[in-house]
C-alpha cells in the first residue's frame, strides 16, 4: 500500500457502493462482523458499513475468503464455512484503492468531544509487498466514505502483523497474525444530529499484497457536560422566561385588585 499522507484529506473518489448512516443512540457501539456473508459475494453489510472500490475490478461487493487467494477485493475473511468474519482486503492492479468503514448520524442528545476507539487487525494472507496497510481516517461531516473532509489518525493504522515466510493464506483469527489497536480521539465537537464517520483505506502496493482485515470494533463516546444549549433550546429557555414573567404580572394585577377592594 502506498500511504497517504498524514493531512487532513477531501476524498474525490465516487463510491461504487451507496452509503447511509446509522443512528448512534448509545455511547458504547461494537461491532464484529459476523453477520458478513460466509460463502459467495455479497454486497450486505452491517448497519451504517459501507465499501468503496476503484479499479477495473470494481464492483461495491465483497467476497468471502480464506486468505487463499490473492485476487484484488474487498473480503469477508475466515475459515470456510466459519461465521466468525472480519471486513478486509486485497488490494492488486485491478483494485488500486479499497476503502470500508462506517458512517453515524449523533443522536445521544448532547456534543460528542471524544472517542476511545478500539479494533483487531487482522493479517489473512502473506504477500511480499514493504509499504502495504490499512490507513485509519475519521470524519466530522461526511454522509459517505468518499464525501465530506477525511483526518489521518495514523495510530489505528493496521500495518502487517507478519511480513517473512511463504506467501500464501493466513488464519487471521491467530493471535500471531494480529495487532491490537486502541486509542482515544479527542478535541472533537460533533454536534447532536451532526454525522461523523470511520474509513479504512487500502491502496494497491508494490509486489504482492497482504490480506489485512478490520474486527472487533468498538467505540465508546465522551459527551460534553455543562455544554452551553443549542439554538433551538435557548428558544424554549427564552419563551419560558416570557411566559413565567407574564405570569407573574397577571398575580400582581390580581393582589393589586384584591387591596383596593
Amino acid at each position: 500500500m502506498r500511504y497517504l499522507t498524514p493531512v487532513i484529506l477531501a476524498a474525490a473518489i465516487a463510491p461504487v457502493a451507496a452509503s447511509a448512516q446509522t443512528a448512534l443512540s448509545t455511547a458504547n457501539y461494537v461491532q464484529n462482523f459476523d453477520t458478513l456473508a460466509s460463502t459467495g459475494t455479497s454486497s450486505t453489510l452491517p448497519a451504517g458499513w459501507a465499501i468503496s472500490e476503484t479499479g477495473t475490478a470494481a464492483d461495491g461487493a465483497y467476497a468471502a475468503g480464506d486468505g487463499s487467494s490473492n485476487s484484488g477485493n474487498t473480503y469477508s475473511f475466515g475459515a470456510t464455512g466459519s461465521t466468525e468474519r472480519a471486513l478486509g482486503s486485497v488490494g492488486s492492479g485491478a483494485i488500486t484503492q479499497a476503502q470500508y468503514g462506517v458512517l453515524f448520524t449523533n443522536q445521544l442528545g448532547s456534543t460528542i468531544t471524544a472517542f476511545d476507539i478500539a479494533y483487531i487487525g487482522e493479517q489473512w494472507r502473506l504477500g511480499n509487498s514493504t509499504d502495504d496497510g490499512l490507513t485509519f481516517e475519521y470524519s466530522t461531516n461526511a454522509t459517505s466514505l468518499t464525501s465530506g473532509t477525511w483526518t489521518r489518525f495514523s495510530a489505528l493504522d493496521f500495518l502487517p502483523a507478519v511480513t517473512s515466510g511463504t506467501q500464501g493464506a493466513l488464519n487471521g483469527n491467530l493471535a500471531a497474525n494480529q495487532r491490537s489497536l486502541a486509542t482515544t480521539i479527542g478535541g472533537l465537537s460533533i454536534l447532536s444530529g451532526a454525522n461523523f464517520g470511520f474509513r479504512w483505506t487500502d491502496l494497491n502496493s508494490g509486489g504482492n499484497d497482504h490480506g489485512l482485515a478490520v474486527d472487533n470494533f468498538s467505540l465508546k463516546s465522551t459527551l460534553a457536560t455543562g455544554a452551553v444549549p443549542e439554538p433551538a433550546t435557548w428558544g424554549m429557555i427564552i419563551l419560558g422566561f416570557g411566559a413565567m414573567a407574564g405570569a407573574v404580572r397577571r398575580r400582581g394585577r390580581v393582589a393589586q385588585r384584591v387591596r383596593f377592594a
